[in-house]
């Protein structure tokens, strides 16, 4: 998705990050779409030079990168607390003849129905997984983690600074949508990473990245991702 935060865990928990309730207002308060339906560029230049497989995009709100990943020979499933964002990636996906799998799911929780795909993930992605609450991203992405395959990889691709529009998001909803802004750098979620997982893993990429976007006001907007790519070996 392009611009914009994921979301995991439950709302009746204070150690969650984040709310059901909060996001599905987020994207029930439209009628329409409201990300752009395109991929992340990021997510793009890095998932092209890989083999395609088995991939799983933990918080994949509207699937546009889901939908992407699809086209691109990837057997894809998304995952996302907002039933409304989910409703949403599968016209989009049907509007355009792509077959993808999405579930409304939490990823503390979820297990894909086929045993084989449990722990059996080429590739797992999480773009914008930041937390509400601090000192939560280490069992968060330890979370998200436990789907890759020996031998696959973990793709995050995360706000290295804040949208100029993330306060404005903050005010507008009552349901804890104030993210723990937290900054975050590649090899900073590396070390989450080996602290939080009990397998070994290797860094292929860590970068940051500029891309230019165009903010929910329709303003252009200049955003860097943080960009990990992992190994688990």
């Amino acid at each position: 998705m392009t611009a914009t935060s994921s979301h995991n865990d439950h709302s009746d928990n204070t150690d969650v990050p984040d709310s059901v309730a909060a996001w599905e207002e987020r994207y029930a308060e439209s009628d329409d779409a409201i990300w752009s339906g395109n991929p992340n560029e990021s997510l793009v230049a890095v998932v092209s030079e890989m083999t395609p497989g088995r991939v799983l995009d933990v918080g994949c709100g509207e699937g546009a990168d889901v939908i992407w990943m699809a086209e691109n020979g990837w057997d894809a499933t998304g995952i996302d607390l907002s039933t409304t964002a989910i409703d949403r990636a599968h016209r989009a996906a049907e509007s355009r003849g792509i077959s993808a799998d999405f579930a409304v799911a939490d990823v503390s929780t979820w297990e894909p129905e086929d045993p084989d795909r449990r722990g059996g993930f080429d590739l797992v992605t999480g773009s914008f997984l930041h937390t509400r609450l601090p000192d939560t991203r280490e069992e968060l992405l330890s979370r998200v983690a436990a789907h890759v395959a020996p031998g696959g990889a973990l793709l995050l691709v995360s706000h290295a600074t804040m949208p100029p529009w993330a306060a404005e998001h903050s005010e507008k909803f009552e349901h804890g949508m104030d993210h723990h802004h937290e900054l975050v750098s590649p090899n900073g979620d590396f070390a989450l990473l080996i602290g939080a997982s009990p397998h070994r893993w290797e860094i292929e990429l860590a970068d940051t990245r500029t891309r230019q976007v165009t903010s929910p006001s329709g303003e252009p907007a200049e955003l860097e991702d943080a960009i990990l790519l992992a190994r688990r070996v």
